[in-house]
C-alpha cells in the first residue's frame, strides 16, 4: 500500500503559496499485528514463540541502552540521552534539574527501504474537527454505553475545547428522532476532556456530538462519539 499525504498551507513561511505534505497513516499497528504480519509471510513458527522472542529482543535493547550502550539494529538505533541545563563543568545529575530521556533514530536499512520502495499518494486535506474517543458514564461506571438523566458524564478524545458562550457550540445528544439536546452544566472545558451533568433525556438512543470552533476557522465543525449512548 502507498504512503497517503495531503498539502496543508505552511504557516511557517511568510509565502500563502508554500504547502507542506502531511502523511495521513492508514491505520496504526501493535506488536500482535507484527506478528500475524510474520505469520503471513510464510513462517513457521508460532504466534507465542514469535511474542516470546521479540518479548526478549526488546528485554535485551531496553537493558542495553540502560548499561549505557548505543544500540544499532537495521531498523533503529536507540540510545540515552541527558536534558537539562548544568551549572558549569564541576555541577551533578539533579533529577529535579536534570532527566535521562530515550533517543531512537532510524537504521540504515529501514532509511533505505523508504527511501527506495515508499510509494506517496495524494489525497484530499480534511479540515480538523472534534474526535470524541470514550464517554464515562460516571454514575454507572459504563464506557461507551450507559447515559443516567442528570447524572454526570465524562468525554475524553481530541480538540473538544468550546466556547462555552456561543450558543452553536457545546455538547449535544442528537436522539434517533433528529431533536438535540444540548448539555447545560459543563464543569470542565478542555481539549481533552469535558466534565458535565447529563441533560434529562427521555428514554431511548442517542448520539453524542460536540460542536465547536476550530482555531483559524470561524465555521462550527462538529464530531461524533462512534457508540450509541442509551437511556434505559
Amino acid at each position: 500500500m502507498p504512503i497517503n499525504y495531503v498539502l496543508l498551507e505552511n504557516n511557517l513561511t511568510s509565502d500563502p503559496s508554500d504547502y507542506m505534505a502531511a502523511v495521513q497513516a492508514t491505520r496504526t499497528a501493535e506488536t500482535d499485528d507484527i506478528i500475524a504480519r510474520i505469520i503471513q509471510q510464510g513462517s513457521t513458527v508460532v504466534k507465542a514463540d514469535i511474542l516470546s522472542v521479540l518479548e526478549d529482543y526488546h528485554t535485551a535493547i531496553e537493558n542495553m541502552v540502560l548499561e549505557g550502550v548505543n544500540v544499532n539494529t537495521p531498523l533503529a538505533n536507540y540510545s540515552g540521552s541527558i536534558k537539562g541545563v548544568f551549572n558549569g563543568p564541576t555541577d551533578m545529575f539533579d533529577p529535579g534539574r536534570h532527566q535521562v530521556v530515550a533517543t531512537t533514530n532510524p537504521g540504515k536499512r529501514f532509511r533505505r527501504a523508504v527511501r527506495e520502495h515508499a510509494q506517496a499518494v495524494k489525497g484530499e486535506a480534511l479540515k480538523p474537527k472534534p474526535n470524541p474517543v470514550e464517554y464515562t458514564d460516571v454514575n454507572s461506571g459504563e464506557r461507551n454505553s450507559v447515559l443516567t438523566p442528570n447524572g454526570m458524564g465524562r468525554l475524553v478524545g481530541h480538540r473538544l475545547k468550546f466556547d462555552p458562550a456561543a450558543a452553536a457550540q457545546g455538547l449535544f445528544f442528537q436522539a434517533e428522532s433528529g431533536a438535540a439536546t444540548q448539555a447545560a452544566m459543563v464543569g470542565r472545558n478542555k481539549p481533552g476532556e469535558l466534565m458535565f451533568m447529563v441533560p434529562a433525556l427521555a428514554a431511548g438512543d442517542y448520539t453524542l456530538e460536540v460542536r465547536t470552533v476550530m482555531r483559524g476557522s470561524e465555521d462550527v465543525r462538529t464530531g461524533a462519539l462512534e457508540a450509541t449512548l442509551t437511556v434505559a
